[in-house]
């Protein structure tokens, strides 16, 4: 009777184990789907700049309690809203939690940006909260489709009549 106990034991541990690697396999799909379509086009909605950069340089510019504002300077890889092209350089302020590393702020992002004059009256960029996100292949395919959805009826009209009208009569 003991060695069957023992085996439930060991059957119940083996089925537990496998259950959490499913679970954390599960998990780690979700993060990477997350964040849906409808949460980045409410952010792409929010802001006046959405872009793809490789961040070139991030320095801390004022602490303030336990925050810090750090300016950042990096390359737009593909611009999907606002005046920048690919190519230019942007520099933009982002305020965190003191205690952040430089390494948090380098490589390559998808930022969602706010747009207001400071009084300089020159034009300032800030981050919107939480939006900042890391390069994935999903996030920038979900951010061209949402690109495409606001352009304009007949931008998408003229897109798409190009190429018949290019391959109909380019003989």
């Amino acid at each position: 009777m003991k060695i069957v106990g023992s085996f439930n034991l060991k059957s119940f541990l083996k089925v537990l184990s496998l259950i959490s690697i499913l679970a954390a396999g599960a998990s780690a799909q979700d993060d990477d789907n997350w964040p849906s379509l409808a949460y980045l086009r409410n952010d792409y909605k929010a802001v006046t700049v959405v872009a793809h950069i490789r961040i070139q340089q991030a320095e801390i510019t004022a602490r303030i309690g336990g925050y810090e504002n750090w300016k950042i300077v990096g390359e737009v890889l593909e611009p999907f809203k606002g005046k920048f092209k690919k190519g230019d350089v942007i520099e933009y302020f982002h305020g965190a939690e003191a205690g952040f590393k430089q390494e948090y702020f380098t490589g390559e992002k998808l930022i969602f940006l706010l747009a207001e004059y400071g009084r300089d009256r020159k034009l300032h960029y800030s981050v919107l909260e939480n939006s900042t996100l890391p390069y994935t292949a999903d996030r920038v395919r979900k951010l061209r489709a949402i690109k495409r959805s606001y352009r304009s009826p007949r931008t998408r009209k003229s897109h798409n009549h190009s190429s018949v009208f290019a391959t109909t009569f380019a003989r």
